[in-house]
């Protein structure tokens, strides 16, 4: 694929999301005022739910993302088709598995999640996290055959129809506005990635195939579980010790820090396939990496300057749309620091998912899973306060990062010294912004918009000697102007 194609590829992917995160985002502020901090947190909690019940699959998946672009590549129908039965086979029994398990959680007891609202909520949160299932394995097998655009908007109608319906009922339904708006939007966007002339079977019976799926995707489905982990242990270290009400000031770190991580999730999304199949030998693996290096370099430097600005104007946006949530402002400026540290590993880290040690990669992330685990329930039991909790999280997230690079590094760079400036271009920027936005932070009224405005003109100022010395050769201006330009050529 021509890299003016990649580029597009990967910004559409982008907008589409970051268009799904501005409706999730404005529902969210929404949500957030029309709630209250003990009822958003209580919503937080039960996307729990949503959470692992993407995981349902096993690894059937992530094993299609490995088999099926080859077979798609060299235009072999019967075989793609068996393969797509096969992974659906696998996410129909692990959706059954995952709505029994929960069932059987909720009925047990425990009562954390649905205290506020009583059963029905979590009810519908389930069968969302199921259409959620059906929804990635439509997008794996669009996205196998190169239809990232009818992926993209069917992401797009998804987080715009389901955000602007629970934006609209909210205020009037509360909680039960959210879900219904949410499962109408999932909804239109199966059907939507179901409108075109490819259309993933959903007939089960190639159960063998699809537990040789599992088999061959579990290292990867197994390193995204202990990201989940990583993720997520956050929200349950809450629910567990400090309650919903606390949540609910820290969700507006966690919203923020999925925002942070969108961009390069979209392109790693993008680049994935081409990754696979330069380790297959399909695929020039040298054009690969240096795609892969270009943009990893791109984003490393052109991201944190947004970010830090963020986290500036943070105190004054909190105070007046949601004053409620005052508390949740120190963590959201630590778990964007973390956010921006992992942002800088996230195509390293699926470098090595698609071609290296996937043995030390699972090691690490288990590893560094488990001890953020001890290290954020340790901190919550003693100290429930939003801030101390971030700073947990946002070091396991540091950690990770670390270590994923680390892992990436040998593989993509050819002497000591060029490793080491690939380890700084993956961080200095992400640590010298957040760190310029914290002590700008530091400084003066915290929510003056006045006094904001001259933090974001001494961020920026700072930041110049930063953009130049690690943005140089990037050619982000030109990767501006071909996708403006709209113009792709041949392959």
């Amino acid at each position: 694929m021509h890299p003016r194609k990649f580029v597009r590829d990967s910004l559409a992917t982008a907008l589409s999301q970051y268009l799904a995160r501005v409706a999730l985002l404005l529902r969210a502020v929404v949500a957030a005022a029309a709630l209250g901090p003990l009822g958003y947190g209580a919503w937080n909690a039960l996307n729990l739910l949503l959470d692992y019940g993407a995981y349902a699959s096993c690894g059937a998946l992530q094993g299609l993302d490995l088999r099926l672009p080859s077979a798609a590549a060299r235009g072999d129908r019967a075989e793609a088709r068996r393969v797509m039965a096969g992974a659906w086979s696998v996410v129909a029994i692990g959706g059954a598995v995952f709505a029994l398990a929960t069932a059987l959680f909720l009925a047990s007891g425990y009562r954390r999640i649905a205290t506020p609202w009583g059963w029905g909520p979590p009810v519908l949160m389930l069968v969302a996290a199921l259409l959620q299932i059906a929804i990635q394995y439509h997008t794996g097998a669009l996205r196998a055959h190169g239809e990232f655009r009818a992926v993209s908007e069917a992401h797009a109608t998804q987080a715009v129809l389901g955000g602007g319906l629970g934006l609209a009922l909210v205020s009037r339904l509360g909680v039960w506005g959210l879900l219904w708006g949410w499962l109408a939007g999932s909804l239109a966007a199966l059907l939507w990635m179901r409108r075109g002339p490819l259309r993933p079977p959903l007939a089960t019976g190639a159960l063998r195939e699809g537990l040789s799926l599992a088999r061959l995707g579990f290292p990867v489905f197994a390193f995204f579980t202990a990201s989940l982990v990583l993720r997520s242990v956050d929200r349950i270290a809450f629910v567990r010790y400090a309650g919903t009400e606390g949540l609910g000031q820290y969700s507006l770190g966690l919203m923020v820090a999925g925002l942070i991580l969108y961009l390069p999730e979209a392109a790693a999304t993008v680049l994935y396939p081409r990754l696979s199949a330069a380790a297959q030998g399909a695929r020039d693996p040298e054009r690969t990496r240096a795609e892969l290096k270009q943009t990893h370099r791109a984003l490393a430097v052109a991201l944190p300057p947004a970010v830090a600005l963020g986290m500036v104007w943070a105190a004054p946006v909190v105070a007046w749309l949601l004053p409620a949530f005052r508390e949740g402002v120190a963590p959201l400026r630590i778990l964007a620091l973390g956010a921006l540290m992992l942002s800088g590993a996230t195509l390293p880290g699926y470098f090595v998912l698609a071609g290296g040690s996937r043995r030390r990669l699972l090691a690490m992330a288990a590893g560094v899973a488990l001890l953020t685990a001890l290290l954020v329930f340790r901190v919550a039991a003693h100290d429930h306060r939003p801030a101390s909790i971030a700073l947990a999280a946002a070091a396991g997230y540091a950690g990770f990062a670390l270590g994923l690079v680390a892992l990436a590094a040998p593989g993509l760079c050819a002497g000591l010294a060029e490793r080491l400036r690939f380890s700084a271009a993956s961080f200095v920027p992400a640590l010298w912004a957040g760190g310029l936005a914290i002590a700008a932070c530091a400084v003066g009224a915290p929510e003056s918009p006045a006094v904001a405005a001259l933090r974001s003109a001494a961020v920026a100022a700072a930041y110049l000697p930063v953009l130049w010395w690690f943005g140089r050769g990037v050619g982000l201006r030109r990767l501006a102007q071909e996708w403006l330009a709209g113009r792709v050529a041949p392959a």
